[in-house]
């Protein structure tokens, strides 16, 4: 019995941690930043990234980079062909920079291009029904 148990418990707790592909509603929030090759905009989107690290962490925001040849960021749990398929989900093209926020309900809220501002993307989320009722119950521990 046991040695079933081990198999079935390791398969359904890799399925948990995989990202949500096709879900209705997520754990989290994302960031899906997709480019199309590992270039500057990459660089400077990555550095912002580490930069308000807290305040994303806060949100409950998973930030991930998915170029052609990789997938950056917490997107190792995105396979190249779940690349294809968030790509193909947001109608993103391949040739292009281009940054989509979901929500924790699975929808997209908001998109942009190669430059990000976290302040707005901040704002946007801060205003988000969830998120106001998680700002009632936890106090900030990021610094302004």
């Amino acid at each position: 019995m046991t040695r079933l148990l081990a198999p079935i418990l390791l398969f359904t707790s890799s399925l948990a941690m995989s990202y949500p592909m096709d879900s209705d509603y997520w754990a989290h929030r994302s960031v899906l930043f997709f480019a199309p090759q590992q270039d500057s905009a990459v660089d400077q989107f990555l550095a912002e990234e580490m930069r308000y690290r807290c305040q994303i962490r806060e949100r409950d925001l998973v930030v991930m980079v998915m170029t052609a040849e990789q997938a950056l960021g917490q997107a190792e749990q995105v396979g190249s062909h779940g690349v294809s398929y968030l790509r193909d989900k947001y109608q993103v093209e391949e040739n292009k920079h281009i940054a989509v926020l979901i929500g924790k309900d699975g929808h997209e809220k908001h998109r942009w291009g190669a430059e990000t501002d976290w302040q707005e993307i901040f704002a946007i989320i801060d205003e988000m029904p969830m998120r106001k009722q998680e700002m009632l119950t936890n106090a900030s521990v990021c610094s302004a």
